[in-house]
């Protein structure tokens, strides 16, 4: 039975009766601090379990994480429980950014949603207040089976079980290996097939004349048309009043079909909603200063009523579109597989063309687990009573074989990745720097609480690698191995004397700054080695980090122009066996292309001499601007002051794209690399330039809103100023 206070609160929200699974939670002690995991399908309500925790924790004066592997998910979640809670005093707070900080603001905050990589900073950054978390819910725990996502949330799980005495709420699709999850967490497993909304899987497949298609709780349905599927399936959905989503497994795919698909939508939307797309379409051309090619074929889509969503739009383009799909605006959304993990975006209709996608082995099926993620997007619970997921088939025997491969066998069971070398360095490394662990012992003390353990009951593999690792951050001089010194005259073997580990000044720095070691030494080695102030040599050095992954390949089309362009830069390529040289002329391709932002080249331009999409602008951006940053501490650290200053300069360049001439206008609120060149060609090249320039001219310049705010700014009050311009210069320091 649940409290009564928190029966008022689901009753406040609409809720009046707990499902299956919610039920089943309460029953194994939800309430009374016990462990779960809970492993039931999408929009079976694992969410509301979370919150039941969350307040119940609350309501006792407990703190709780909210752990999530999205950032775009975190900051969803953050809104919805906001609206939700805060009116009870809960006091909520999302930490999803700086990498570089322990944000001891937090320690007020009731519930904390983050990150796996900002929970795993945290901890690294000593978070004192972290000790006193009382329930830890982790969303998404089958992403342990990603290698990328998965040795973080794992080392991040294992670290906060033996940093503070918290229960754990973990959430989870339908998996076949939950229990041993469940085990590793000695937590109770809450497994249920529940779902609010009815789902109907099946296939889609011509047959002659006939297009068929095939759910597996109905009735064969032979549509008679010989037109291409995807335009079949979408007049179908139309007719019903219902929206859908298409996945595919290349963004390519996405945008062609998106397209194309727009032409049969189009004709069926009212005058109406014609009027709404349009202005959707309006903010979405307008999301850069610049609208590119992709602006204006996304645009173009969305005014027609579909659209496609994947990594390469910016984050506002894909905001708008997830709105207005969510509205229903939008009919027809075609996106990549990333989408089935991300913000919640659910569709009458889910259709998969692509069962197939490019790996390192060639063309090869996507998992079972991920194609079930892409099911559980079929289905609104505020708008439907029912969901379909169609797997789109050439013949009936493929339909066949995918019926067997994705609709009746289980997913598969998912696998510890901890043992991965790239992702082991850099969180031994953070387990020396703060001291959660001094020595070899205590290192395998802790991987020995590892999934990994626990799921192959032997380290010793893991363990050869951490040996291995640690010479390694020894010879980079991150950490230091000396033995223990006894009193006793009383033998002691070497097992048992062991080693004391302990981080270097410059290894704990290197940890805190999130870097992968062996892109702080090369930063370290390359710093060292540069003499002359040329940006291209550190962008150089910055792109061959891993950070800086995947890099922007060069076309067989492309390679006598940027070997020349290398050869006339003067940066010499580094020894034979220290990188491969097709890597390395990657690396400088995506190192001209960010010394072109900085030269303040728009989005437009770099994506006609480079093929690279507005949003993968804004991300390699992103993580230039973190690795300039963390390249200036690192600088700092080993006395190489005229190099950190120049990095600074360089990161606040690749930030804002502008030319160094720029950059005291850049800091003024609401200008930008386009206004501040306008301000600079106007004669107006400092502030000072501007507070003495005519009214009438500024505004020829700027409009007179703009100009107006700007003026208004430059008047604030001068110990606000004051501290705007420390501000300002300490970064440029």
């Amino acid at each position: 039975m649940l409290p009564q206070n928190i029966q008022e609160l689901l009753k406040n929200n609409g809720i009046q009766k707990l499902n299956e699974p919610q039920e089943m939670a309460v029953k194994k002690g939800l309430l009374q601090g016990k462990n779960l995991v809970i492993a039931s399908p999408t929009a079976s309500g694992k969410t509301l379990i979370a919150e039941l925790a969350f307040l119940n924790n609350f309501m006792k004066g407990g703190k709780s994480v909210y752990i999530v592997p999205l950032k775009a998910l975190a900051t969803e979640k953050y809104h919805e429980f906001k609206e939700k809670y805060e009116k009870l005093g809960m006091k909520i707070a999302i930490a999803i950014g700086d990498l570089d900080s322990n944000d001891q603001w937090l320690k007020g905050y009731d519930l904390i949603i983050v990150s796996n990589e900002k929970m795993d900073s945290l901890l690294r950054h000593n978070a004192d207040w972290a000790k006193n978390i009382s329930l830890i819910i982790i969303d998404e725990i089958h992403l342990l089976n990603d290698a990328s996502r998965g040795p973080t949330l794992e080392i991040v799980i294992t670290r906060l079980r033996q940093e503070c005495n918290a229960q754990i709420i973990a959430l989870s699709a339908t998996i076949s290996n939950s229990q041993e999850i469940a085990k590793w967490l000695s937590a109770s497993l809450v497994k249920s097939n529940y779902r609010p909304i009815k789902l109907s899987l099946g296939t889609s497949y011509p047959e002659k004349e006939n297009y068929i298609i095939d759910l597996e709780d109905k009735e064969k349905e032979r549509i008679i048309s010989e037109d291409e599927a995807e335009n079949i399936l979408c007049l179908d959905t139309l007719k019903n009043n219902k929206q859908a989503l298409f996945f595919l497994s290349t963004r390519r795919s996405a945008e062609a079909l998106a397209e194309r698909l727009g032409k049969v939508v189009e004709k069926r939307i009212s005058a109406e909603e014609k009027t709404e797309l349009e202005k959707v379409s309006k903010e979405i051309l307008n999301s850069l200063p610049s609208p590119t090619k992709q602006c204006r074929r996304i645009a173009s889509s969305v005014s027609k009523g579909t659209a496609f969503h994947h990594s390469g739009l910016v984050a506002k383009q894909r905001k708008l579109i997830e709105d207005s799909f969510k509205s229903g605006k939008i009919k027809i959304l075609t996106a990549t597989p990333t989408l089935s993990f991300g913000v919640n975006l659910p569709a009458w209709r889910v259709l998969i063309r692509d069962s197939k996608r490019y790996t390192n082995y060639g063309l090869d099926y996507i998992p079972a687990l991920e194609i079930q993620q892409m099911f559980g997007r079929a289905g609104r619970p505020a708008y439907d009573k029912e969901g379909q997921a169609i797997l789109l088939a050439k013949t009936a025997k493929e339909a066949e074989d995918l019926k067997n491969r994705y609709i009746y066998s289980d997913p598969e069971p998912i696998y510890s990745k901890l043992s991965s070398e790239p992702m082991l360095r850099t969180h031994v490394l953070a387990l020396i720097a703060t001291e959660f662990v001094k020595s070899r012992s205590e290192l395998r003390d802790f991987f020995s609480k590892t999934f990994f353990a626990h799921q192959y009951k032997d380290i010793e593999e893991v363990m050869k690698r951490v040996e291995k690792i640690i010479m390694q951050l020894e010879s980079f001089g991150f950490v230091t191995t000396k033995k223990k010194k006894f009193i006793s005259e009383e033998f002691i073997s070497a097992f048992e004397l062991g080693d004391i580990l302990a981080a270097t000044r410059v290894g704990k720095r290197v940890s805190e700054l999130y870097l992968d070691p062996i892109s702080a030494n090369r930063i370290i080695t390359d710093i060292n080695k540069i003499t002359k102030k040329d940006d291209l040599d550190y962008l150089v050095t910055m792109n061959q980090c891993l950070e800086m992954q995947p890099l922007t390949r060069v076309k067989q089309k492309e390679y006598e122009i940027i070997e020349e362009e290398l050869n006339n830069s003067g940066i010499g390529f580094p020894e034979v066996w220290a990188v491969d040289y097709e890597y390395f002329l990657d690396a400088f391709k995506q190192s001209l292309f960010l010394n072109d932002w900085m030269n303040e080249w728009n989005e437009e331009r770099l994506m006609d001499k480079y093929g690279i999409t507005p949003g993968e602008v804004h991300g390699k951006i992103k993580n230039a601007e973190w690795l300039l940053y963390s390249a200036r501490e690192l600088a700092l650290l080993v006395n190489k002051k005229e190099n950190a200053n120049h990095l600074n300069k360089l990161k606040l360049r690749v930030k804002h794209g502008v030319k160094e001439e720029l950059l005291t206008l850049i800091k003024l609120k609401g200008v930008g690399r386009v206004r501040a060149r306008m301000l600079y060609k106007a004669g107006m090249k400092k502030p000072m330039d501007i507070k003495n320039a005519p009214k009438e001219q500024l505004e020829k310049v700027l409009g007179k809103k703009v100009a107006a705010h700007l003026l208004e700014q430059l008047e604030e009050p001068l110990e606000d100023k004051m501290r705007r311009i420390k501000k300002h210069y300490r970064e440029m320091e």
